[in-house]
């Protein structure tokens, strides 16, 4: 089951280039490269979004952060567990 992060590419120069929801089956140190379109010597190619291709040269980019989402089912049963919570709260103070 694929595990999916937030991959955070921070430049040389300060800015930082964010794709979300990267879905990933590779180990946490590798999870960079699914979010990249293609991989090259000196160049990342990322697609931010459908019509935004970004090219980032490697040696301007100074460090790569990955945080670990939870997937889509966990949210899902996150969000309910607060609801229920919620309705519980609300009957025990009877409304």
């Amino acid at each position: 089951m694929a595990n999916y992060y937030d991959v955070t590419f921070n430049t040389i120069d300060g800015k930082a280039f964010i794709k979300r929801n990267v879905a990933s089956d590779l180990p946490a140190t590798k999870v960079w490269q699914d979010a990249c379109e293609k991989v090259e010597a000196d160049n990342l190619y990322i697609m931010m979004n459908d019509k935004t291709l970004v090219n980032l040269v490697r040696h301007h980019i100074v460090r790569i952060d990955m945080t670990e989402l939870d997937t889509p089912l966990e949210k899902r049963a996150r969000r309910q567990d607060q609801f229920f919570n919620t309705v519980n709260s609300l009957a025990n103070i009877g409304l």
